[in-house]
């Protein structure tokens, strides 16, 4: 036995721990899976995105500082009047007053574009003269004998392209070792009518400026930005100097290892190089993977433990249960059963016990409420037998109908009603006499303390209802709120059709009584909303239960009520209740319900 119940129990486990187990891990499996391919491609179009802006917005900066020398070209270079006085200044040997005064303007007008423009470090003019001559900021007209920068003029010579771009380094005093780094733009000056070349435009940049621009643009780790020329040779680069080399021998082998973007600047001859370690690229999705499986090993773990712990209590709670049914079938009291919070099969035992114990409690119940039907069924029939008996002896002692006998008459009637319908609906003609014979009784006792107002069509007489519909309503107005009132007052019922649809029947009951104050109203609207309590005596709350009894949900009541101005009762039924109702008895009958 013992050794069953520990087969049955590792069955339990097993089944558990499965359950537990297998479904999590596939989706957590194909989650992380799904969410690494996911990651990783969008890491790699961000990237891409960010790498081509990058590109885009430096490329467009240092073409903006380039660009200088394109309106240095056409203040020196198309425009003919000063390049000829120009020209023909830097071709003398001597120099007039005017001569001197020319020079002056070219050297503030360059003086001013080199000042204005923080990334300028000097600008040089050249035209091909005997003498040597070329105009330099923030100098003047120098000439290569005592000019300490003569390296940019045979780069002039030797190349024959119209512009090009170099980096190179200027030292201003030969007594100081230190250098500055620029990079230098040439751009040639041609004759309008010819191929010849006249000069030069010199502009040098410096280097740190167009670097840091390079640098402020990169935002990613491990990115590396270049400037190339048009041989390939790196001119500016966002590295150190030293890194230079090796990042560009890793770039021209065009290696997986790395990811490349690269923007072309046709106007001048540049290249604008992204490159990214591609190991970047999965740095996020092998995070993410290592997190996944550190997270499905510690799943596991905790799976493992719980499938014991529920393997072991559904074992134990499947035997109570077990234990529970066959006292149950055996007709032995059940064991007291300690159920807690979170415990699902001491639920389930709680509730069988609950309804084991239930069904014979409703058995005997029935039994009682069958025998008090029947004695309920006797004590009517002889008060209405004794008040006929009653009525005919007044009768006979008057000679004529009288007040006592009408009362008489309509107490008779009433307690007929009540007795003569054993069906649950009746018409709604018999409900408003009945009603009416009430009324009559009622007034007896208060006179001249109330009217009644009845408002109704003839098509909504035929409609079935509710017995004892209105007196419940009524009683409640006299009592409630005509009683205690001082004036006369008066009671309307009103019936109709709703204009919208013909399927139900709207009825209201209004007093001018003296109303409910807004406590007393908001009491008696969660008292309609609660359970009934069979102690309770008023009307509007038994008419409430009755409803929900004889139509289920199928029905609407609302309470209106202003203390001084009276109480409006508002009740909604379907018309087709009573071919709704014989339905459902068929349908209990052959035992289907139908919806």
């Amino acid at each position: 036995m013992i050794r069953k119940n520990g087969v049955y129990k590792s069955k339990i486990f097993k089944k558990n721990f499965v359950q537990i187990v297998i479904v999590p891990i596939v989706i957590i499996t194909i989650l992380g899976l799904f969410s690494c391919i996911i990651i990783e491609q969008y890491v790699k179009n961000e990237i891409n995105k960010n790498l081509e802006t990058m590109l885009i917005q430096s490329k467009n900066n240092v073409e903006l500082m380039l660009g200088e020398i394109d309106y240095l070209y056409m203040v020196f270079g198309i425009n003919k009047d000063v390049t000829l006085q120009i020209k023909r200044i830097l071709n003398s040997m001597y120099f007039s007053l005017e001569d001197i005064w020319q020079i002056n303007m070219v050297k503030n007008v360059l003086n001013s574009i080199s000042y204005s423009k923080p990334f300028i470090h000097s600008i040089y003019v050249y035209f091909e003269n005997p003498e040597g001559n070329f105009i330099v900021t923030p100098d003047g007209m120098t000439n290569f004998q005592y000019f300490y920068d003569k390296w940019w003029f045979d780069q002039y010579k030797e190349n024959k392209a119209l512009m090009w771009v170099e980096r190179r380094k200027i030292q201003p005093y030969n007594f100081t070792g230190e250098s500055i780094d620029v990079l230098t733009i040439y751009k040639r000056i041609k004759s309008a009518y010819s191929d010849v070349n006249e000069g030069v435009i010199v502009l040098n940049l410096y280097y740190d400026q167009v670097k840091k621009l390079l640098s402020l643009k990169s935002s990613l780790p491990q990115h590396a930005m270049y400037i190339l020329d048009q041989n390939g040779n790196v001119l500016v680069s966002n590295e150190s100097d030293n890194s230079n080399t090796s990042s560009m021998a890793l770039l021209k082998k065009e290696t997986d290892n790395y990811l490349t973007k690269r923007l072309e600047s046709k106007k001048y001859n540049l290249t604008f190089v992204s490159v990214i370690p591609k190991n970047y690229l999965y740095s996020i999705p092998i995070r993410l993977f290592k997190v996944t499986l550190v997270l499905l090993l510690i799943f596991i773990v905790i799976a493992f433990a719980a499938s014991y712990y529920i393997a072991k209590v559904n074992y134990r709670n499947i035997k109570k249960i077990i234990d529970t049914i066959n006292s149950a079938t055996e007709g032995k009291p059940p064991k007291e059963i300690k159920i807690t919070s979170n415990d699902e099969y001491g639920y389930i035992m709680y509730n069988v016990i609950k309804n084991f114990i239930e069904k014979h409690y409703l058995t005997t119940r029935l039994q009682a409420l069958e025998l008090l039907a029947l004695q309920a069924q006797i004590n009517p029939h002889f008060l209405f037998n004794t008040l006929e008996h009653i009525y005919l002896k007044t009768l006979a002692l008057t000679g004529t109908p009288n007040e006592i006998t009408k009362m008489i008459e309509n107490l008779s009637a009433i307690l007929k009603y009540s007795l003569s319908n054993p069906k649950i609906t009746i018409f709604l003609r018999e409900e408003i006499k009945a009603t009416q014979a009430y009324i009559e009784l009622v007034k007896a006792r208060y006179k001249d303390k109330f009217d009644v107002f009845w408002d109704y069509s003839e098509d909504v007489l035929e409609i079935k209802v509710m017995k004892l519909l209105f007196q419940p309503l009524i009683e409640n107005s006299i009592y409630h709120g005509i009683k205690p009132c001082e004036k006369r007052c008066g009671i309307k019922i009103r019936i109709r059709k709703l204009k919208d649809t013909s399927d139900w029947l709207c009825i209201w009951v209004i007093d001018n009584g003296i109303g409910m104050s807004k406590e007393k109203l908001e009491e008696v609207q969660g008292r309609l909303s609660q359970d009934f309590d069979f102690s309770d005596h008023i009307g509007l709350l038994n008419t409430n239960e009755r409803l929900k009894l004889n139509y289920g949900g199928n029905f609407k009541l609302k309470v209106w009520s202003k203390l001084g101005l009276g109480t409006i009762v508002k009740i909604i039924l379907p018309v087709n209740f009573e071919d709704r109702k014989e339905n459902e008895i068929d349908a209990k009958k052959t035992g289907y319900l139908y919806p």
